[in-house]
């Protein structure tokens, strides 16, 4: 009887260590792209405390009314690429950064009749 309380209480220890363990959020940052179509303006964060601070600094560095701002996911990677000769744009949200510019070139690729895309912002969450 005294060594099946004990191994009762034994695991009643381990599944609390393990709750407490696996309890605690991993620290995730947040980060935005916002970009002007019209302007060309674009503001990039990274690491941020939360969504909402992560979207007033991108907007904030991007600098325009016209500006809108896309989420980049906790722990994701994000790219801005833009062509040099129009006004066509691509994004991406991705979990690795290579990933994230290859996908933002592509996109703005296939919005440009005339020009070549280039990454111009990319950043990773932690």
């Amino acid at each position: 009887m005294l060594r099946h309380r004990a191994m009762l209480i034994s695991a009643g220890a381990a599944a609390l260590l393990l709750l407490g363990a696996t309890a605690a959020p991993a620290h995730a940052g947040y980060g935005a792209v916002a970009y002007d179509q019209t302007t060309g303006a674009f503001g990039v964060s990274q690491n941020e405390p939360n969504a909402a601070r992560a979207n007033e600094l991108a907007l904030k560095k991007c600098g325009s009314s016209e500006c809108r701002v896309h989420a980049v996911e906790p722990r994701g990677c994000g790219a801005l690429a833009k062509s040099e000769n129009d006004k066509a744009w691509g994004g991406a949200d991705r979990d690795g950064l290579e990933e994230a510019k290859r996908d933002a070139i592509e996109h703005c690729q296939s919005h440009t009749g005339t020009g070549h895309c280039n990454v111009v912002a990319s950043a990773c969450n932690k």
